[in-house]
């Protein structure tokens, strides 16, 4: 066997080191060709990082906790027995105070019933994401609250969930409630509009938590003034000087006095331009209590859907 000469030697090497001159390796991320297995692919197959996208944003409004501000956000459906997802931005908040505050967050139903566990925010940028599964019940979530715990604080509020942006406050008979001055004091009264007959309710009390009744003379009145229906006045009455009952029933007549008036409280007074789940007005509410003329804060009647 004739041994190769050391030039044509070298010049195989060479030619096989280098490869083919004319066809050159594909860039990274495109196929090549293997023969007899059809194109191979050259890009990555490590799996990809899942998308932590929950849904679409909706802004639920901000609420207040102590004189810090939060912006709170839903991210997409909250349903029960699925997890559900939501953001929560400080305003104005330094990364000291982030790092101080327990935040906890869980949803409750119209009555404030809790429907999940509280859970504790993880800090993503700015923000505070939070992770809830509403339990299957017969009632559903109504409100998100959030739970501030900080260096002695522990206060809490909540918002609407169907983005509102505030909560609807009523009072203990589903009425609006709103406060009033009189002589020195405060008190808060109740307002109650029925869409469905356009007749009002009101009670009036001492204290905000509508516990203690605020009576007047059984022959007193009360006046409401429309702002948006052209200033329009009515004039509220006790439905009956002997048990003054409200719609379920119950009495309201303590030694002569009493708390609850009624529109309309006589014959031939129309209630029906009070009619309608659309009616909305800004009023204001006025009596006299010994001799000493007391009103209310202007506030906004909605009526009561039945």
């Amino acid at each position: 066997m004739r041994a190769l000469h050391p030039v044509v030697l070298f010049a195989t090497l060479a030619l096989t080191a280098c490869g083919d001159p004319i066809r050159p390796l594909p860039p990274q991320g495109e196929s090549k060709q293997t023969p007899g297995k059809g194109p191979v692919s050259t890009k990555s197959t490590l799996p990809e990082k899942p998308g932590s996208d929950h849904g679409d944003k909706t802004d639920l409004g901000t609420l207040a906790i102590t004189g810090n501000k939060f912006r709170i956000v839903r991210l997409g459906k909250l349903e029960p027995g699925k997890e559900g997802a939501f953001e929560v931005h400080p305003q104005g908040a330094s990364p000291d105070d982030l790092a101080k505050w327990n935040l906890y967050l869980w949803v409750e139903d119209k009555a404030g019933t809790q429907l999940s566990a509280p859970a504790k925010g993880s800090v993503e940028d700015s923000a505070l994401h939070f992770h809830v599964t509403p339990r299957k019940s017969e009632t559903t979530p109504a409100r998100v609250v959030l739970r501030l715990r900080s260096e002695g604080t522990d206060e809490r509020a909540g918002l609407p969930l169907d983005g509102h942006g505030h909560e609807h406050i009523e009072g203990p008979h589903s009425g609006v409630p709103a406060r009033f001055t009189t002589g020195g004091g405060t008190g808060q009264l109740e307002l109650k509009l029925h869409d469905d007959k356009g007749d009002l309710e009101l009670w009036l009390y001492q204290d905000a938590a509508f516990s203690k009744p605020f009576d007047l003379p059984v022959s007193a009145t009360i006046e409401i003034e429309f702002i948006d229906v052209d200033d329009r006045k009515i004039t509220l009455r006790p439905r009956n000087t002997e048990k003054n009952e409200d719609e379920d029933g119950n009495p309201n007549i303590r030694d002569a006095g009493t708390n609850y008036f009624i529109y309309p409280s006589q014959e031939g007074e129309d209630a029906s331009w009070l009619k309608g789940k659309t009616f909305q007005s800004i009023v204001i509410v006025r009596f006299t209590n010994d001799g000493k003329k007391s009103s209310s804060e202007e506030f906004v009647l909605k009526p009561h859907v039945h």
